[in-house]
């Protein structure tokens, strides 16, 4: 693949919609999950102390997990339709495919 504006081959994939879901979605997830590692804490619990810091970290680690995970989806979905998905740092332009 060639850059429309130069013709340089040096064209690099940006993935914005993906990186900036991810993001958004592991802020998020890790929010909920400080929610539900109470709850995870609790159950641990029925071991005091390692139980209970196990509980709550593991929540709060598949909250976060599953937030960046959901939200990288979902941002991928827009690479290449709301994000332009090509890049040249040659020309400094981005683009998509036509």
């Amino acid at each position: 693949m060639n850059c429309p504006n130069c013709g340089s081959q040096n064209v690099q994939l940006r993935h914005i919609g993906r990186k900036v879901g991810s993001s958004i979605g592991a802020a998020a997830g890790g929010l909920a999950a400080m929610e539900g590692a109470s709850a995870d804490a609790v159950i641990g619990s029925l071991m005091p102390v390692v139980g209970t810091i196990t509980g709550g970290l593991i929540g709060f680690i598949i909250g976060v997990g599953s937030g960046a995970t959901l939200g990288a989806i979902t941002g991928e979905s827009l690479d290449g339709t709301v994000f332009d998905e090509y890049c040249c740092p040659v020309g400094e332009c981005t683009f998509n495919t036509q």
